[in-house]
């Protein structure tokens, strides 16, 4: 009912203008000229027309001249037109109500093409624009997909790769596939379903065939040239941005490869001089050893501590490569706790006296800093590292400084040197993987410590960040945010549901 309405809407309202100025004319058929009322009617013809169409502009004309010589033209109430004027005048009213009415109705037309030509040409710049910023194949499809449904009515949409060419959908035939391939242009059949058309499109790149593209649609709108030219742009423009895909993803490819090549490169430098040197002087010493070259106990003595400090840096240095696989593999899960950080501070000078040679360590901690949620060990590797960085690249005869301060909501631990300081750009190279302070140099090390601390850092919210420090050296700082401890109470509860 609904749509019967909606159908002949025009008509009735056709009808409806020519009673409402009917109505309202004839009283005032005395005083008003018969060519005035005429136009009266000439008026709801084009309004009919430009709003509804040619039909119902045509059924208002030919009921408009009716009530005009049924009501105006004299004798009254009756259709026997006595003078000739008035019957030209009837008849020359419908003349120039059906021109004007199919008039405006063709106008009306054409407007309504010129926005559906506006639509597409929209649709399609949308198209292109989306296009652009995909990176990968299956944002193309997506975005063509939302493209054919939403701007040219298409269902069941399908790319067809050309390795899926053999076994296509169940909707798609391999004939209709072999003739689109054939043609190389849009083929269509009817569908099973009444009114509706399977259809296949080519997507011809640069070079070939990117793909073929399936969708069902109404059968009439395959009929329309301008929807056939759509769909053509359209397969030209998805052909191009998958082929541009494909080169990205070569390009990408490339990269990596370029990238691992470095890397491997970089590694097999690094442990070739890290490692070589260290186990070069393990041999040389061992065989002195051996052979009996070095004489008296002290000697020996000293000898044995220097194979021990050489096993303990090639350790060391296997045991940073480890970590750092650890802790990129992004497993690694935090084992927080609430402790202070006085605590972790001690137990890493603990760790570090063996290796510090006597040297001065000055740490310098605010009062009253609340506890950290951390996990301990990690942050004990960090705080190793820095400070193992600091006396590397400082002079033996200089004191290392270790601050924690807290600000606003983080806490902030500064190893600071008075070595040679930081070359200007180098401060954010330093925390990449096989970067060093100096890439040739006899302190030992295949720079993974502050790859290590600043990956530890990130993983707890926090950061490592380097800078030149006043007077000489450089300070390099871990902050950690600080959070809102639980209450003694509820830790106790814990403890005990845990007992």
């Amino acid at each position: 009912m609904g749509h019967l309405l909606q159908r002949f809407s025009g008509y009735l309202m056709g009808m409806l203008f020519v009673l409402l100025g009917t109505a309202l004319a004839a009283p005032f058929r005395a005083e008003i000229d018969l060519s005035n009322l005429a136009l009266l009617y000439v008026l709801a013809v084009v309004a009919v027309g430009g709003h509804f169409g040619r039909g119902p502009a045509v059924a208002c004309a030919l009921a408009g001249s009716l009530a005009f010589a049924y009501v105006f033209v004299p004798p009254h109430f009756s259709l026997a037109i006595t003078e000739i004027q008035y019957v030209m005048a009837a008849v020359i009213m419908v003349v120039v109500a059906l021109v004007v009415g199919h008039l405006t109705a063709a106008l009306r037309t054409q407007v309504e093409l010129a926005r559906d030509r506006a639509r597409r040409a929209r649709a399609l710049y949308e198209l292109a624009k989306h296009l652009a910023g995909s990176q990968t194949a299956e944002e193309v499809t997506q975005t063509c997909r939302r493209f054919l449904a939403d701007a040219l009515g298409a269902r069941r949409i399908r790319l067809l790769e050309p390795a899926t060419w053999d076994q296509p959908p169940p909707f798609i035939t391999k004939a209709l596939v072999r003739a689109c391939l054939e043609r190389r242009q849009l083929v269509a059949i009817p569908s099973p379903a009444p009114g509706i058309s399977r259809a296949l499109l080519p997507l011809a790149g640069t070079r070939d065939l990117q793909g073929l593209l399936g969708f069902e649609v109404d059968s009439g709108t395959l009929d329309d040239g301008e929807y056939r030219e759509a769909l053509d742009t359209m397969a030209s423009v998805v052909a191009v941005a998958l082929e541009r895909t494909q080169y990205a993803a070569a390009v990408r490819e490339s990269e990596l490869r370029v990238a691992a090549e470095t890397l491997r490169g970089t590694i097999l430098a690094s442990l070739s001089h890290d490692l070589r040197t260290p186990l070069t002087a393990l041999v040389g010493m061992a065989d002195g050893l051996a052979l009996g070259k070095v004489a008296g106990a002290d000697k020996q003595k000293s000898m044995l501590l220097r194979l021990r400090d050489q096993a303990l840096a090639i350790n060391q240095l296997l045991g940073n490569l480890l970590e750092m696989a650890r802790l990129r593999s992004g497993n690694v899960e935090l084992q927080k706790e609430w402790q202070p950080i006085e605590e972790v501070i001690g137990a890493t000078m603990g760790l570090l006296e063996p290796h510090a040679g006597g040297r001065e360590i000055v740490i310098n901690i605010a009062p009253d800093l609340p506890p950290v949620h951390i996990d301990g060990v990690l942050i004990e590797r960090v705080l190793w590292n820095l400070l193992e960085n600091a006396l590397k690249y400082s002079p033996a005869e200089q004191s290392i400084e270790l601050r924690v301060a807290q600000s606003e909501g983080w806490l902030e631990l500064s190893v600071c040197d008075r070595g040679e300081g930081l070359a200007p750009g180098q401060e954010e190279d330093l925390f990449g993987l096989f970067r060093r302070g100096r890439s040739e140099s006899n302190v030992p090390g295949a720079g993974l410590g502050l790859a290590i601390a600043r990956t530890i850092a990130e993983a707890h919210g926090g950061s490592v960040s380097a800078a030149n420090r006043s007077g000489g050296g450089a300070c390099f700082c871990l902050r950690l945010p600080l959070e809102t401890p639980p209450d003694l109470a509820d830790l106790a509860d814990l403890e005990s549901e845990t007992l």
